[in-house]
């Protein structure tokens, strides 16, 4: 199928609200992701370097099946997020940093987190297609994410750099270059390859702890 650039265009302000309200009605799992989430995860999606199945993305973002109100309202509302994630791919196969729908800082109540744990969800799904034969680059491409995530608290050097406001204001402004690197890392030949080396904490990768 031949997809024109109306295909790949980013949802504008109305469209996001149209998906937010309908992500936040009683047709939806309470544990369903939100915007920023849901962002993270079809980021992670797209980056993948394994195909999930649509089928099974949609039912992780909205944590089973909704009550829709009629197939039109299905129609729309899976159009809005597969036109979500072609758009998220057409950044990242022209090599531009995907454009986040949130500040990149970690400021209180920070939806930079919220962010990240969508994306960290995306990588879980196929945590071994990942890490499988690139283990040490990304345990360094996607440490930003997996620390603001909050979702290895148990991890104390993960904590202790999570604390140093500094350090990780300049980690959370290089996510979208490491989404690029990343999605690189996977499909550009291995000659030619150079991903951007960020500072690792030298551990096994925490992600996989899951």
């Amino acid at each position: 199928m031949t997809l024109d650039r109306a295909d790949k265009q980013p949802l504008d302000e109305n469209e996001i609200d149209e998906l937010e309200t309908f992500l936040f009605s009683t047709a939806v799992s309470e544990e369903a992701l939100d915007y920023p989430s849901l962002h993270g995860l079809l980021t992670a999606i797209a980056i993948c370097p394994v195909a999930i199945d649509e089928a099974e993305w949609l039912e992780t973002l909205f944590d089973g099946q909704p009550n829709y109100a009629d197939s039109a309202q299905q129609a729309r509302i899976e159009a809005l997020l597969r036109r979500e994630l072609l758009g998220i791919c057409d950044e990242l196969e022209h090599e531009e940093p995907p454009e986040l729908p949130c500040d990149l800082s970690l400021d209180e109540d920070s939806l930079l987190t919220v962010w990240c744990q969508g994306f960290m969800e995306g990588v879980f799904m196929r945590d071994k297609a990942w890490f499988g034969d690139h283990e040490e680059e990304m345990a360094e491409l996607l440490l930003p994410m997996m620390i603001a995530s909050e979702l290895f608290e148990d991890d104390a050097e993960l904590q202790k750099m999570r604390a140093d406001t500094q350090l990780m204001q300049g980690l959370c402004e290089e996510i979208p270059d490491l989404l690029t690197d990343t999605y690189l890392l996977f499909r550009v030949p291995e000659q030619s390859k150079k991903p951007t080396k960020k500072g690792g904490t030298g551990k096994k990768n925490p992600a996989k702890k899951k």
